[in-house]
This record gives C-alpha cells, structure tokens and sequence, in this order.
C-alpha cells in the first residue's frame, strides 16, 4: 500500500524535484499539488515530466487522506498552515526555514519578522538523517536543513570532537544559480551570472545562523562561523570548503571520515590525494568529501560537494520521509 503524499510549492525546482522522486516509486503515490502562482492550471502545464493528472489546488484544498506533505515553499509561509495540517494527522516534511531555528528570538533576528508558530519551534526536528535519524523516526513535523547548511555539517561532523576551543570555522561556500530559486533566475539572474563568478550576502547570510544554532543546540559548541556565499556560473551543484583548526595535526582523517560515515551511503569519502568534485554529485543523492591538512599546519581543509536541488533539499527530505515510514 503506498503512502499519499502532497507537495506545497509543486513548480518551484525543488518541488519538481520531489514531485519526480516520488513519481519514480511504487511505494508512494502523489496525492495533491499545489502551486499560488499557478492555482487551477494541470500540473503538467507547468512541469512537463510528470506523469501525474494534478491540477494545481489552493492549499486550503489539501485532502484529509494525506500521510505526508512536503512544504517546498519560500520563508514566512508554511508556519501559518502547519499547526493544522498536524492536527489533522498528516505529518509534514518543511523544505523552507520556517522551523529549521530553536527558538523565535533567533527566527525574528534572522528573518526579520515575528514567529507565527513558535510553539512548534521545540518540536521540530532538523532533519540531517547522518545526525538525527533518531528523532526524525518518531517526528510529526521534520525542518529539512539548507543545502548550504546540509555540505556545511556534513563536512564539519566528524572533527567536532578534535576542534581548537575558541578557534573559527571558515565556511567558503559556492552554488549554482538553482539556489536562488525560479524566479531569480528567470528574472535575469541566469544571463547576469554567465562566464562570472562573484560572493553575495557577505555581511550577513541566513544560514549563517543556522548553522550556529545547529551546533550550539547539538554540540554546546559556540566557534565564531565565518560564512561568505557564492554563485556558481552553473545551474545546479554547491560546493564548500571548510577550514577548521584542531588540536592534534597527525589525526588519520581518511578513517576518521570513513569510520564516521560508515554506515551512511549517501556521503562518499575521497581517498588520500583526491579532490571531491561537483560533476560526480549532480543528479545525485550523494554528498562527496574530501579532507586534508593544509601546509604544515593543524588546519583541516574539508570540501564538501553536494546537488543542492537533491541532497540539499529534494531527496533529502525523502531521506527524512522514509526514516519517519520505515
């Protein structure tokens, strides 16, 4: 018997993401789609792969038959409608930022608005199944963490017991222009972005905190994090270097990472002298790593790759979706 599932924010790239994942297995069916910018339309009109009859509904149409809902939607919105989608059994999977911080005085110094349901705020659980899997199992309300978030943590898990007190966390980020969503680059941001390279949101960028929040509310850990974004003159893919001091420069980094994930498939660990690329991870579920020491230094350099349409956002959220089934 397959799980209903419905997406909120169907035509956006990572709701066609998770619309063609979900369509690709017998053991869910996609139940209900719907779109504010293109309410009324069928679903193929807009997203020309799917095999689905859809048509594009308000979300206040949202069937009571669902088991889950992915909310593939920008900031500030899907906190007006989770509390009730709870109530009425369905558990949710939040692609956006709306739960992904502890607590509402964070989310207002972050996103500049109050928190409609802060109430939630201590019931969700970020969802990075190499870390919370745990806790996503037995979760009604799943935040799926941001792509940068998502290469950034993966990178940085397996040194955290070895990390320098007092020390920064230099997180050099990059992605394709995906990650700012359809709008931006049907908008002109495709053709601005076209043999360039430039950082964006230097002074502050939103995931900056969530990664701090993230290791605080985990780990007690309180590092100053250095975060400073990129764009990519690619469509899709992100990758971030990290740099890290620990205590000791003789640590085995290739089995420390090996050791750690182990049991994770989905993150691959370079060997000794290979260089994690974005090429092997487009299209992809996989996060690939590659970690070395800088010149005769106890600085660890992490690149950490990822698709940020898939890993961090689309297929992770299913990651979360079939811990929380299974």
């Amino acid at each position: 018997m397959s799980l209903n599932i419905g997406i909120v924010g169907a035509t956006g790239y990572v709701g066609e993401e998770l619309a063609s994942i979900i369509e690709s297995r017998e053991d869910l069916s996609l139940a209900f789609v719907s779109s504010f910018s293109h309410e009324g339309k069928e679903y193929k009109e807009v997203y020309s792969k799917t095999n689905s009859k859809l048509v594009l509904q308000p979300i206040d149409k949202m069937p009571d038959n669902l088991d889950y809902v992915f909310f593939a939607t920008k900031h500030d919105y899907s906190m007006d409608y989770v509390p009730e989608i709870l109530k009425k059994g369905i558990k949710v999977i939040d692609l956006s930022a709306d739960f992904r911080l502890s607590n509402e005085k964070l989310w207002q110094e972050t996103y500049d608005s109050k928190h409609r349901a802060d109430d939630l705020l201590p019931q969700a659980i970020y969802g990075l199944p190499e870390h919370s899997a745990k806790k996503i199992k037995a979760a009604n309300l799943v935040a799926v963490p941001g792509c940068y978030p998502t290469a950034s943590i993966l990178g940085l898990l397996p040194v955290i017991p070895y990390l320098q007190k007092n020390s920064k966390i230099i997180l050099d980020a990059k992605s394709g222009i995906s990650g700012a969503g359809k709008s931006s680059v049907e908008n002109g941001l495709e053709e601005d972005i076209k043999e360039n390279f430039k950082s964006y949101n230097v002074g502050f960028h939103r995931h900056q905190p969530e990664i701090k929040d993230f290791l605080k509310m985990e780990f007690n850990l309180d590092h100053e994090i250095i975060f400073i974004p990129h764009l990519l003159p690619l469509f899709r893919g992100e990758y971030v270097t990290l740099y890290c001091e620990v205590i000791q420069s003789d640590l085995n980094l290739y089995e420390l990472y090996e050791s750690y994930y182990e049991k994770h498939k989905l993150v691959r660990i370079k060997e000794k002298g290979e260089t994690a690329e974005i090429k092997d991870v487009i299209n992809t579920f996989y996060c690939d790593i590659s970690i070395s020491y800088a010149f005769q230094s106890n600085t660890i350099v992490v690149n950490s790759t990822i698709d940020n349409l898939l890993k961090g956002a689309a297929s992770q959220a299913i990651q979360c979706l079939d811990i929380m089934s299974n």
